[in-house]
Parts: structure tokens; C-alpha cells; sequence
């Protein structure tokens, strides 16, 4: 198969719709159509990434993953891992009047979500699926299994059994080279593969190797949701970031960026010794009504210090309270459903009419708050009760 290194990897020249998850305003154009589809960041895959993916066969691992760190920025901020961006637009526009009462980002009036996905890239990986999922079941949690379609045996009946128990499964790109996004061109081709390996194992998402992108390209995917987006991460071979910490409509599907650094990124690029990151980062995104919504790799976890992080992640996690904790399906289900229905105002009352009522649909109030998005709710309201009820015992 022949490829070109010079045919454009552009940022889409077709607009897409796109809904943004706030306001749930439609556009194909404009400052928020911008942000979340990433047109300011030029061409999406650079000469000297190309070059490196039609090597990466020859190269070994040790040696791919000191190129890797090397290619890291030299200098960047101490919590890179958060960017306000697309807040502060949201904030801005509140400022000047824009519409204050939206329907809440989750179901059942929870303050935020927890989303898990794991990216299967090797045959050591996928034999290392069980033992991540047995913790995770013991932890009460769910996740979703991105599997690469031409790489490595997938066993068809282990597949139907992690359903059964209530996962999912998604499929991570053709065959992990890096090659994907060469060309529009070379695209197509493997979108139709693709298409049959997600119709085989009856997957509905999809995440591309490396976190390349290009929503316009992705609507040739029969699939509910991608999630191949993220809101901040400047290690990855695209740059960019759509600075969302919530889902959002991109054409045909939902859009699921992931807002957790990967595990590859906090571990293997950066040598973290913890999982203190991804700590800060939940509890910023709690306070923010976020998605908590992290990537790990079973091919990684094989390193049981690795697999301790992620362990003591989870614990972590069953220590908050005020989520929603599903898999990316039963997520994007919802987000449908919200993104359908409105708040009413009628004799002096106001309810919420459309298909998130059955999840349990509430409203929030949305203000400026010295220039900062907050947020009111009915997770504040029920605290202020609990608390109340608790003086009065």
C-alpha cells in the first residue's frame, strides 16, 4: 500500500455541526465552533510526525519511548493539565447576558461523571483485559475496551462475555501505525474496514491511536460517540485540545474528549511516581460539574507498580460522592436525550420537557463569578437540606 507523504491532513475544510454543551446552540462557525473543533491549531500532522510513523515498525520500544520524552515541550505549565479556555468564554458570555438556566450535565441532578476507557494496543495487552476488570468490578465500576481491528487475535467469545458483564467495547483504529490520517485518501480505505470490524464486534465508539483526529473525517465511521478528542494534553503528536471537560455533538456522533492525562503520559513521558495528578485534576473537575474521563492501557498496567496507581485511582474515586458513573454508551444515551429536551416555562412554573426527564433531568442556574464560570444547582440545594436536617436531629 503506497502512501504520500505531502497530501493535506487539514483541519476539516467542510464544517460540521456542532452543539456545544453548554448552551446547546448549534453552530458551523464562530468562536465556540473553533474551540471545540480545534481550526486554530493549522495542519493536524506535521512532515516529522509522518516520517516517524512510517519508521515506528523498525524502532524498537525502549528506543520509541525515549524519542517520545524527547520530543516533549521543553517548558510548560505547572498544572498543564487544566485550561480554563472554554470556561472563560462561557463566563464572558454569561457577562453579557446570554442565557443563565440549562439543563444539568448529568442525570439525576450529579454533580459530575466518571467515565472509563482503557486503549488495548498489543496481544499483551488484551491477554492483561481480565485483571484490570476484575479490580474494577470489585471497585463497583464499569469501562469501555478500545480494540485495535488488524494487530492482534481478539477473541470473539471474551468480547460477548465482557458485555454480559456489563462493559463495552470500542475499536481503536486499523492497525495501530500511526497511519490512519496520512491522506484523506488513505482514510476512506481503512474507514471501511473499520466499519466492518465495528459492525463484527458489535462496538458504538471509537478512539484513534495517538489521539489523531479529524472530525470532519470521522463522520465516515458508523459509530454513536468518538473519543478521540481531549480537552488539554500537550504531548500528544497533534496538537490542539478542544478545552472541553464535557461531551459534545460533532456531526453524526458525540463527542468524548478525555480530560485525565493517559496513564502513558503521567508514567512513561513525564516518569510521574504517582497518581497525584489525576487527583487534582478530579477534584478540580468536581468543582467545575465535569467528566472525569481517563484512558489507561492494559499494555502498560502489565507493570504492576502501574497497576497499583490505577488501583488506588479507583479507591479514590469511590470516596467522592455526587456522580454519575457509567460507560461511554449509557453516557452518550443520555446526552442525546438532553441535548432533545428544554426547560419550560409556563404559569409562573418551570419544568423540563423532552426525553432526559426519564434520567432524572433538573435544571442549574449558570453565573459570573469574578469572571468565573459557576454553577448552582440542585446538588447545592439538596447539601443545604442534608445539612439542615442534620442541625435539626
Amino acid at each position: 500500500m503506497a502512501y504520500a507523504l505531502t497530501e493535506s491532513t487539514d483541519s476539516p475544510s467542510i464544517p460540521i455541526t456542532i452543539i456545544d454543551p453548554l448552551f446547546g446552540e448549534s453552530s458551523s462557525a464562530g468562536v465556540l465552533y473553533d474551540i471545540l473543533t480545534e481550526r486554530r491549531y493549522g495542519p493536524r500532522l506535521s512532515l516529522k510526525n509522518k516520517l516517524y510513523y512510517f519508521a515506528r515498525p523498525f524502532i524498537p520500544l525502549k528506543a520509541r519511548q525515549f524519542l517520545q520524552r524527547a520530543a516533549r515541550p521543553r517548558a510548560f505549565a505547572r498544572e498543564w493539565y487544566i485550561d480554563t479556555e472554554l470556561l472563560d468564554e462561557y463566563a464572558r458570555r454569561i457577562a453579557l447576558g446570554q442565557r443563565k438556566r440549562v439543563i444539568n450535565f448529568w442525570p439525576d441532578g450529579k454533580q459530575w461523571a466518571i467515565v472509563l476507557t482503557h486503549d488495548v494496543e498489543t496481544e499483551l495487552g488484551f491477554n492483561n483485559i481480565e485483571a484490570v476488570v476484575r479490580i474494577e468490578e470489585q471497585y463497583g465500576f464499569r469501562s469501555s475496551w478500545n480494540l485495535v481491528a488488524k494487530k492482534y487475535p481478539i477473541d470473539q467469545a471474551y468480547v460477548e462475555d465482557l458485555k454480559t458483564r456489563g462493559f463495552e467495547v470500542g475499536i481503536h483504529g486499523y492497525n495501530h501505525d500511526g497511519r490512519d490520517y496520512l491522506s484523506r485518501r488513505v482514510f476512506r480505505r481503512r474507514a471501511k474496514y473499520l466499519n466492518e470490524a465495528i459492525r463484527r464486534f458489535g462496538a458504538v465508539g471509537f478512539r484513534s491511536p495517538a489521539c489523531q483526529r479529524n472530525l470532519e473525517w470521522l463522520q465516515e465511521l458508523d459509530v454513536k460517540y468518538d473519543a478521540s478528542c481531549f480537552d488539554v494534553d500537550p504531548f500528544q503528536p497533534m496538537p490542539g485540545g478542544t478545552k472541553s471537560i464535557w461531551p459534545f455533538r460533532a456531526g453524526k456522533f458525540i463527542e468524548l474528549p478525555y480530560t485525565l492525562p493517559q496513564d502513558h503520559v503521567l508514567f512513561i513521558t513525564l516518569a510521574e511516581q504517582s497518581n497525584a495528578i489525576w487527583r487534582k485534576k478530579t477534584e478540580w473537575l468536581i468543582q467545575q460539574r465535569g467528566m472525569a474521563c481517563l484512558i489507561t492501557h492494559p499494555d502498560y498496567l502489565l507493570d504492576k507498580r502501574l497497576l497499583g496507581y490505577y488501583e488506588d485511582f479507583l479507591r479514590f474515586l469511590r470516596t467522592r460522592t455526587g456522580y454519575w458513573h457509567g460507560t461511554p454508551a449509557l453516557l452518550v444515551e443520555w446526552w442525546k436525550a438532553r441535548e432533545r429536551s428544554s426547560i419550560v416555562f409556563e404559569g409562573g412554573l418551570e419544568r423540563i420537557e423532552g426525553p432526559a426527564m426519564k434520567h432524572g433531568a433538573t435544571a442549574l442556574d449558570v453565573g459570573n463569578e469574578n469572571g468565573k464560570l459557576v454553577f448552582h444547582g440542585p446538588t447545592e440545594r439538596i447539601l443545604e437540606r442534608d445539612k439542615a436536617d442534620a442541625v435539626l436531629s
